[in-house]
């Protein structure tokens, strides 16, 4: 079996919460019109980046992203909570860059259902160590590459709220709208949160008032 190719270009940018979310509110407004939606967001430098390049580069790659996400769950990135739209933009990361969704079920959540509640630049490196067995793209890494490709996940893993300031894995408080969205998709995109396999059970029917049952 010949490994999936990592693609590594969310060094560059991180999360991008914050252009993320303003191309999320240009698709809404364009009504799902992707072509109309960057049009918009470039001739109006909502992105406020100093040269065309720059901006040209990061919608590249938000719209790569987000294109992985379902129209419902869009909706939800332009108008949800901080929270939500955040582990939103780690699902899209981690569909997008394999060697994310790899680390969040390999690294992060196995880390958190065994309650080692820390995860710091030494995991990340022992991960990229056994998977570079499997890809050679990570074996010819010059050692800066691989020391910022540590750092930006690392970072990317606080940008989402998943892990704190001190390397503790934080399970997040996803919403009922949130847990119905990812009801919808397979198991193996519920594994990319640190969180047991029982956060995925919506409970508004049963619970007064709409609350939702413990996820304990």
């Amino acid at each position: 079996m010949v490994a999936t190719h990592y693609v590594l270009s969310f060094t560059a940018g991180g999360l991008l919460y914050h252009e993320s979310i303003v191309v999320a509110e240009a698709y809404a407004a364009a009504r799902g019109d992707w072509d109309r939606t960057i049009a918009n967001v470039t001739e109006a430098n909502l992105l406020q980046s100093r040269t065309v390049s720059t901006t040209a580069r990061k919608l590249r790659e938000v719209r790569k992203r987000l294109q992985l996400l379902s129209n419902h769950e869009m909706s939800l990135l332009s108008a949800g909570s901080r929270l939500d739209q955040k582990l939103l933009l780690w699902l899209a990361c981690c569909m997008r860059y394999q060697v994310l969704g790899d680390f969040a079920r390999d690294v992060l959540r196995s880390k958190y259902l065994q309650m080692e509640l820390f995860v710091g630049a030494a995991d990340v490196e022992r991960f990229l160590e056994a998977k570079a067995v499997w890809h050679e793209e990570l074996d010819n890494l010059a050692a800066s590459t691989r020391t910022k490709l540590q750092t930006v996940m690392m970072r990317m893993l606080r940008e989402a709220e998943m892990v704190n300031v001190d390397g503790l894995i934080i399970s997040p408080a996803i919403s009922v709208e949130l847990t119905s969205l990812l009801a919808q998709r397979p198991p193996e995109h519920h594994q990319l949160f640190p969180i047991s396999d029982f956060g995925f059970w919506i409970q508004e029917d049963t619970n007064p008032k709409g609350q939702r049952g413990s996820r304990t």
